[in-house]
């Protein structure tokens, strides 16, 4: 049963199943609030129920595999297990009856929304870069916490006196620094010294500076992250080419650092056959169709195409297409031969690895 469940959670009815099922109960719950008080209507229960039915299912499934796998432990303790626990759980609340269950349920169904983050690259990668990060998050946020006590501080003891509806203790005087540093002003309590008003305006000037600073960690963080993962992915790519796998790590990181990312929409012609070929391809997502005489060829992730043109300057011999939306990584000649020029002997290398493929076309 688990072996089955295994193979059918890689298709993409599944993927497009859990997200639909996801999306439609988070939104149930949310119209279910329209009516909050009142009797729930016995639709809405039952659509509710088949909903985090499934996905209760789902999570019995993850379940079951933890327990044969034997890593239960750690399926538990993992963010998808967690969101996967709370996605089981208003199944649950919807038997039952009492008190505040309410809050429980809409808390739990709202917080289900995560569990399309299983599905979504992106949001992987901002996990990790909030772990990360971690340090540095915390250390802006003390940063924050520090200026917003330090300015209602000094605010309160220059406005208490003159201004005490707004400034009467320092815990009332951290709303407006708050608001002030987030540069919000909403204006609803303000200074009236001249002194006030002036550190006011420094608290703003500092403001945009400061609560940018957690923006800027995350949006650098991204940034990196996403460069690590495209080396990474270029390297591996580099290495399974035949023409290449034969190289030093050295090598390889040179070459791997000269890939260009390009991409194709479907039935776009990436080569076309007789041009004069001046660069290869590895494809990073998506298919592409290699049309040669009485045969077509389907390349995938992972693949590679137009090497050839690396080594000899000659006309393409096939024309590739992509099948569908297409992300290719693209090593131009003039690139390799520049690296060529500090590592004379690799040419020789690559022309003895490739003849084979050469003489085939």
């Amino acid at each position: 049963m688990t072996k089955t469940f295994g193979e059918f959670k890689k298709t993409s009815f599944y993927k497009y199943l859990i997200i639909f099922t996801t999306i439609a109960a988070t939104f149930l719950i949310a119209i279910e609030s329209i009516e909050a008080g009142n009797e729930i209507s016995l639709d809405i229960l039952f659509a509710e129920r088949i909903l985090f039915g499934l996905l209760a299912l789902d999570y019995f499934f993850h379940f079951s595999e933890a327990v044969i796998d034997k890593k239960l432990f750690y399926y538990l303790k993992s963010f998808e297990g967690i969101i996967d626990c709370i996605a089981f759980l208003p199944f649950v609340l919807t038997f039952l009856d009492f008190n505040h269950i309410e809050v429980l349920k809409y808390s739990f169904g709202i917080a289900t929304f995560l569990k399309i983050a299983r599905f979504s690259d992106a949001l992987s990668i901002f996990k990790d870069v909030i772990i990360s990060e971690r340090k540095s998050m915390l250390a802006s946020l003390y940063l924050m916490f520090l200026l917003t006590f330090f300015i209602s501080t000094i605010l309160y003891f220059v406005e208490k006196d003159i201004n005490p509806n707004g400034f009467s203790s320092i815990i009332e005087s951290m709303w407006w620094a708050v608001v002030t540093l987030a540069t919000v002003g909403y204006g609803d309590i303000v200074p009236i010294t001249v002194l006030g008003k002036l550190i006011g305006a420094l608290a703003s000037i500092v403001g945009l500076g400061m609560f940018a600073l957690p923006a800027g960690i995350l949006a650098n963080g991204f940034a990196q992250e996403l460069a690590r993962i495209k080396y990474v992915t270029s390297w591996n790519l580099v290495a399974k080419v035949p023409v290449f796998s034969d190289l030093d790590k050295g090598a390889i990181s040179d070459i791997a650092r000269l890939l260009i990312v390009k991409r194709f929409t479907k039935n776009e012609v990436v080569i076309k056959k007789g041009d004069l070929g001046d660069a290869m391809y590895f494809i990073l997502e998506g298919e592409v169709d290699v049309e040669i005489p009485e045969n077509h060829i389907t390349l995938t992730q992972g693949d590679f195409f137009g090497e050839i043109a690396l080594l000899k300057d000659v006309k393409r011999t096939a024309t590739v297409r992509a099948k569908r939306r297409c992300e290719v990584l693209e090593l131009t000649t003039y690139d390799l031969k520049r690296l060529v020029q500090s590592k004379p002997d690799l040419i020789e290398k690559i022309e003895a690895i490739a003849k084979n493929r050469f003489d085939f076309f």
